[in-house]
């Protein structure tokens, strides 16, 4: 598994994940320290208090992107919507399905940033 060397907030971790995630996990990264760099830009936290405001930011982030797809679906869903009496009430299954599946995506790499960054802090 390969080694990445993130940089949050002027920190420097070592971070593994999955051949060919490289790119991925420094994307990730970026967006971390980014949002590390406005959670510490109030001054006087600590580095645990200010990683944690970050992680709330990229997850107020996320529900509100989470939001808008949902908004965006159900737009989308009463434009189609056939009148009254006709067509299938099942025809938007696949839009939701398709929704979950990118949800659960979505959670899956964030579960996985999440236990590389505890991996990190054990080692610490």
């Amino acid at each position: 598994m390969p080694d990445m060397r993130l940089t949050i907030a002027g920190r420097i971790y070592s971070v593994t994940c999955n051949p060919g995630e490289e790119q991925h996990l420094a994307r990730l990264g970026s967006m971390l320290d980014g949002a590390a760099r406005k959670a510490g830009a109030s001054g006087g936290l600590n580095e645990t208090r200010a990683l944690l405001f970050a992680g709330l930011l990229l997850a107020d982030e996320l529900a509100e992107a989470q939001d808008r797809e949902a908004e965006a679906l159900t737009a989308q869903a009463a434009a189609a919507q056939p009148a009254k009496g006709q067509g299938d009430l099942l025809a938007h299954d696949e839009d939701i399905d398709l929704a979950a599946r990118a949800i659960e995506r979505l959670a899956l790499r964030i579960e996985n940033l999440a236990e590389g960054l505890e991996k990190t802090a054990d080692r610490s």
